[in-house]
């Protein structure tokens, strides 16, 4: 029996015309183990999309500066999350897809290096080449440097909101246009229209995301492999290699916090709350700027300071600690302009201490981590939010915030008269921002006036307005100052650190409930802390004099 007899005699069998019609179209190749589908041809992409991709990317590798600024827009424009990787979909052309994954792998902090453009780029690629552990072509790779470093010298003079703006609005198109083509070519069918506006509402939706920032990876949910994956690899990490936690310069404050935070896993709140004029703005200055000599990245939020102020505060305790010992000069009084004039050998000292502070160079000449800072007067806590998580997404390594204070923050809407209510919402936004981005918070508070004339000093419920600060804070210290009879004079800097919460445990032997520490108020920096003895043996920094 021929094909042809089968065909007629087996209702829905085997067609051979239509065999025959597919290996004339190509969509079916004669190999010789049977017949197998040809892989389809993609479409051409547009020029236009081609060269603004070359464009984007141009600008982002030339040239020897760090260009991660550059890249950390480009994905704030698109809409990325921190943790979102850009997607390979972006990209028409396949060498500017393993161009771009290399790039946000380098921004991400996934690489050796730690910084961006074409050249650390290349020594990255042939070192880990040479150490086989790169996977892929790496002619590929350099021939599509080369071509995108090319098209760069032709277009130097684009500027770099525009070049992102260009690829948003030719990536839109290439997504929309093509489907609104195949959708106009149904317009006279019979069948029901619903199917066609729902595909043109998904086009329209998807080019909408782009150029309006709104561009985000679909929600991932974790699995058992997961879970066993992750752990085997945190437990078989050898000691050596296992992140170290980074001290914010204030033992007393390490002491609760197993040493310090870990960047890249952070998710919790630290709660600083004293009554006004004590000091908690000043702990939390030097807090932050313990953190940033030691290596993390800080943002420092202040809704009550003015910008100026919160600077001044920052580089006076840099230049206090550069000093090695006590000096009046550069403190924050005369950095804001308030105090005395800064001129002669004085101005030349602080020039060249402003060059290193902002170089990014500690007082010991070692590389600091980044310092951001910010005034967001009366902001409210989804001001906050999305400004914390803007500055996250275009700087994967912030490692904590310093939010000062919690009680100057603006009202959000919806709770009318509830203020208690209102609190409450904030204490649970400020921690779900610390878990979703991977942070550690640091937030000040007020004490209401049941912490005046207390006996036994300030505890947790005398936070002001509501519970629930304390409820999720990892940590909770309540500062104030010693008690001192009607004679004795209280002396200057002095303060008592009230441990009201430490929900991971102590470092000491025996569970500490209070300790003393002294503070340079002037330059927001730590004298002395009682604290210290649990790390190296005694009370005061290097250079300090003795209580």
């Amino acid at each position: 029996m021929d094909t042809g007899t089968m065909a007629e005699t087996v209702p829905g069998g085997f067609d051979p015309a239509l065999l025959e019609r597919c290996l004339a179209e190509g969509s079916l190749l004669e190999t010789g183990s049977g017949l197998v589908a040809a892989e389809r041809p993609r479409p051409a992409p547009a020029p236009e999309l081609v060269e603004q991709e070359r464009s984007l990317l141009a600008a982002v590798l030339r040239g020897p500066q760090d260009q991660r600024e550059r890249w950390g827009q480009f994905r704030r424009a698109i809409g990325l999350r921190f943790d979102d990787p850009v997607p390979a979909a972006l990209w028409s052309d396949a060498g500017h897809r393993a161009l771009a994954a290399e790039i946000d792998a380098i921004f991400r902090g996934h690489r050796d290096i730690a910084v961006l453009h074409a050249t650390a780029l290349r020594e990255d690629l042939q070192q880990r080449a040479l150490a086989g552990r790169f996977r892929g072509s790496l002619q590929q790779l350099e021939t599509s440097l080369a071509e995108v470093l090319a098209w760069g010298e032709a277009c130097s003079g684009l500027d770099f909101n525009l070049a992102c703006q260009l690829f948003q609005s030719a990536k839109a198109r290439q997504l929309f246009y093509p489907g609104l083509r195949r959708l106009l070519e149904r317009e006279h069918g019979d069948g029901g229209i619903d199917a066609e506006l729902e595909h043109c509402r998904a086009l329209l939706n998807e080019a909408t995301a782009i150029t309006a920032g709104r561009f985000r990876q679909s929600l991932q949910l974790c699995n058992a492999a997961d879970a066993a994956r992750e752990s085997i690899a945190s437990a078989s990490l050898p000691a050596e290699q296992r992140p170290r936690p980074i001290s914010t310069g204030i033992p007393s404050l390490d002491l609760d916090m197993r040493g310090g935070i870990l960047p890249g896993a952070g998710e919790s709140t630290w709660v600083l709350a004293a009554r006004s004029g004590v000091g908690k703005t000043t702990v939390a200055i030097a807090a932050a700027m313990g953190l940033v000599i030691n290596g993390a990245s800080v943002l420092v939020l202040s809704c009550e300071l003015s910008r100026r102020a919160v600077g001044a505060r920052l580089l006076a305790h840099y230049c206090r600690r550069a000093a090695g010992s006590f000096r009046s000069r550069f403190c924050a009084n005369d950095l804001e302009g308030r105090g005395r004039v800064i001129e002669g050998d004085d101005l030349q000292v602080l020039r060249q201490l402003a060059g290193q502070f902002s170089g990014g160079i500690g007082p010991d000449g070692q590389p600091m981590g980044r310092l951001l800072y910010q005034s967001q007067f009366a902001a409210t806590v989804e001001e906050i939010a999305a400004l914390v998580e803007d500055c996250k997404s275009a700087h994967p390594d912030l490692s904590a915030v310093v939010l000062d204070h919690f009680h100057a923050m603006g009202a959000s809407a919806g709770f009318g008269s509830n203020t208690t209510a209102e609190l409450a919402a904030r204490a649970m936004t400020i921690k779900a921002l610390a878990g979703r981005c991977e942070l550690d918070v640091f937030v000040v508070a007020q004490l209401n006036r049941g912490a005046y004339g207390n006996p036994g000093g300030p505890d947790v419920s005398h936070l002001a307005g509501t519970s629930e600060l304390e409820r999720y804070a990892s940590a909770v210290w309540l500062i104030d100052r010693p008690k001192t009879d009607q004679f004795q004079k209280p002396q200057p800097g002095l303060l008592e650190v009230h441990h009201g919460k430490f929900r991971h445990g102590q470092l000491a032997d025996d569970d500490l409930s209070k300790t003393t520490i002294r503070l340079d108020r002037g330059h927001c920096f730590l004298e002395a802390d009682e604290a210290r003895r649990v790390f190296v043996g005694q009370d005061l920094y290097p250079g300090v004099e003795c209580l």
